[in-house]
């Protein structure tokens, strides 16, 4: 009979288990997907760049999952964007597309992927 428990106490375990790392509970870990990623990922950029007036902001995907290892939070769930931006030079013209990532964290958008120590893209 304590076999029969015993047993039973390890089967609810793994189960447990398996339902904490199924894909909708990894999902909820990310949150919903950013809203109007677009314009955040552009006005993030745009933020972080020294003179962004006449910069042309591409957004390049829809956002994916990724984990982050960020401002000492290792594997944190975020959403990341890829972008490429064309900043204005200062003789008026204009330089080469530079690719960007643009990771957010609960709808914000909150470091770009050079920000981090490392980003990991999630298994889908």
């Amino acid at each position: 009979m304590i076999e029969s428990f015993k047993t039973l106490g390890l089967v609810c375990a793994l189960a447990v288990t398996m339902a904490a790392f199924s894909p909708a509970a990894v999902a909820r870990d990310f949150g919903p997907m950013p809203v109007n990623y677009e314009e955040s990922a552009e006005s993030y950029i745009e933020s972080r760049l020294s003179n962004a007036r006449g910069a042309r902001v591409q957004v390049l995907s829809a956002p994916y999952q990724v984990y982050s290892t960020l401002a000492g939070y290792d594997g944190l769930p975020c959403w990341a964007v890829d972008v490429r931006v064309r900043a204005r030079l200062a003789s008026g013209g204009y330089g080469s597309y530079q690719r960007y990532t643009v990771l957010f964290h609960d709808g914000e958008a909150i470091a770009l992927k050079s920000d981090a120590r490392k980003v990991t893209r999630a298994e889908a």
